[in-house]
């Protein structure tokens, strides 16, 4: 057996494969069985050479129906030669069938080469191909990757996509039923679940999906996987857990029997996202998972981490119980909500003002506007702020307040800046400097705001100069004006020309920071607004989301590239993307109805 496998290992060296394999055939009239395939494997380990060979060649002639008892005896036999050599085989399999586009062809060209982390990259990129090509790859990736980390990220991709009366999702079931098959993975076992509850046309058929994705959840849900990153950690500070593998599979099954009624077994699964034994980075992840427990409907998740508030409680575990107690029934719950968020702004004063500035950022993107306002109205007036701080607030509560309509007062909180920028000269400028932030620009913003605002036509293109004069690469600036000499062929030419000036500058600096994701996603936003090279605007837009997966604004600038090309479909379904991602943002669910009303009156 030794010199037997020691040749085989010496042929993998020399040519990558085991010698004499050939390619997967095509031609095969049926499929072998189950059985037939487990004896195969099993011969893999034969005495005779002959019969290791013979059973080599049937299994690599069988494809993909191979997969499932491959890649079991590869991570499970004690026999070295055949895990060795269902490793190579099941890693000869392709991930094409010659039916893909050409980008998830190119894709997946050189998935098998690349590490964990590659991989994973690629699973994003074809899970955001445009008119949803990469599907049907990623599930069957979900089948063919040679690890069970893999399968079970491609998969919870997958499953992280779905949500209730998503009107995309049903349409994918096909394509991931065919690129899952017949595979008996756990992870392909809760996708064929959470398509049979997706498409569903009864109750029973809908409790019959539910009841396969509890089934096929337990090797999903616990140990390792959820060490498993789909994405890096969130840009406000919430910790990358909220996105590992196994709380996305526990998740889905949160919300399929919340949905179903069966809220005392959805409380049994959310209890096990707020075990702190759950992983390392539980503490930290405890106030997110409540919060979008709470999102789901699923407030009285609240009361499972009652034994851990305490006047002092984490700040953002307050914060994100009061936003459950606000969603529950009653006065009580009303004043445990107000009591709540009272502990929480205290502790966050004792945190500091970092604390309190990122507090305010997640409490907007939790919906909470409310209390994000408070917050950054407590840095703008506490006396212990620094200048810089009190301007980076200001800044991030204006853009708050822009995205919330609010744009008057949006300008209001911004000439606070202008104001010391004025009086504290240049220590404040030095301030922001430090901070990545451009002084002039916040004069220039602030007029932006106020000409959003502003009702009367001359007036607003009057603010939108000086907000010009104030910053010249203003983007949005650069847009309203451009929007604002539709019929005026002088003064758009004169705005065309600074356009292009911009973009010009916009490129440079991409050339000086290539992976930089906001200066390809500042320059697509300008064009897919203006006029230019639309479809290098489309190119940078896409670069940006390799940069950062799914960011919603990206997502907003890609339907727009998707707009000023013509095709509404691809923008309303990338605009959808982005609300998902954004549920609050006004601004984005505003660009999705403008989107949709131009569909429906499109001749």
């Amino acid at each position: 057996m030794l010199a037997g496998t020691v040749a085989v290992m010496t042929s993998l060296s020399a040519h990558g494969s085991p010698t004499g394999f050939p390619p997967a055939r095509t031609d095969l009239v049926t499929e072998p069985s189950a059985a037939a395939l487990e004896a195969l494997v099993e011969q893999l380990g034969d005495s005779s050479y002959a019969v290791r060979e013979r059973a080599s060649q049937r299994l690599a002639a069988a494809g993909a129906t191979a997969a499932d008892v491959l890649l079991a005896a590869a991570e499970q036999s004690d026999d070295l030669e055949v895990a060795l050599r269902a490793r190579w085989l099941a890693e000869s399999i392709p991930f094409t069938t010659g039916r893909e586009s050409p980008e998830a062809t190119r894709l997946l060209e050189n998935f098998a080469s690349g590490d964990l982390a590659a991989r994973v990259r690629i699973m994003h990129r074809l899970l955001r191909l445009d008119d949803d090509a990469g599907i049907e790859p990623l599930a069957r990736i979900v089948r063919l990757e040679r690890t069970a980390a893999g399968s079970q990220i491609a998969a919870a991709l997958l499953v992280q996509d779905w949500e209730p009366a998503d009107p995309y999702w049903p349409k994918l079931a096909p394509a991931i039923l065919a690129g899952i098959g017949t595979s008996n993975r756990p992870a392909a076992r809760f996708l064929r679940g959470l398509v049979a509850h997706a498409t569903a046309d009864s109750p029973a058929a809908s409790a019959h999906g539910i009841e396969a994705c509890a089934a096929a959840a337990e090797p999903l849900t616990t140990g390792r996987n959820d060490m498993l990153a789909l994405e890096p950690a969130d840009q406000l500070g919430e910790p990358t857990g909220v996105s590992r593998v196994g709380s996305v599979f526990r998740r889905c099954l949160v919300v399929l029997l919340t949905q179903a009624g069966r809220r005392a077994e959805a409380l049994a699964q959310a209890q096990l996202l707020l075990d702190p034994a759950f992983g390392p980075v539980a503490a930290d992840r405890i106030p997110f998972e409540l919060q979008w427990l709470t999102a789901r409907g699923l407030p009285e998740a609240v009361d499972l981490v009652t034994d851990r508030l305490t006047d002092e409680s984490d700040p953002f575990l307050a914060y994100a119980a009061a936003s459950a107690w606000l969603k529950r029934d009653g006065a009580e719950a009303e004043a445990k909500a107000t009591s709540l968020a009272a502990v929480a702004s205290r502790r966050l004063g004792e945190e500091g003002v970092e604390d309190r500035l990122t507090a305010a950022g997640i409490l907007a993107r939790w919906g909470e506007i409310e209390w994000a306002t408070r917050e950054y109205q407590t840095i703008l007036d506490a006396p212990e702020s620094r200048p810089a701080e009190r301007a980076l607030a200001a800044i991030f509560f204006a853009e708050l307040l822009h995205d919330q309509e609010r744009d008057t007062e949006a300008a209001a909180i911004l000439h606070r800046v202008v104001a010391a920028g004025e009086k504290e000269g240049e220590d404040l400028e030095q301030g922001l400097m430090q901070l990545g932030r451009e002084p002039r620009e916040s004069r220039s913003r602030m007029l932006f705001f106020a000409a959003c605002a502003e009702a009367d036509g001359p007036t607003r293109w009057r603010l939108v100069d000086e907000s010009l004069a104030a910053f010249p690469d203003d983007v949005d600036s650069l847009i309203t004006a451009y929007q604002l000499t539709a019929d005026e062929p002088a003064r758009r030419a004169e705005i065309v020309r600074r356009v292009a000036a911009a973009a010009a500058a916009i490129e440079q600096e991409i050339r000086n920071l290539p992976t930089d994701s906001t200066s390809r996603n500042e320059y697509a936003w300008l064009i897919a607004n203006t006029e230019g090279d639309l479809a290098k605007a489309t190119r940078y837009s896409r670069q940006s989301l390799e940069e950062s997966f799914d960011n919603a604004s990206y997502l907003d600038t890609l339907a727009h590239c998707h707009a000023a090309a013509g095709n509404l479909e691809r923008a309303i379904r990338t605009q959808w993307l982005a609300v998902k991602k954004e549920p609050h943002s006004l601004l984005i669910r505003r660009n999705l109805a403008r989107f949709r009303s131009l569909a429906e009156t499109r001749p």
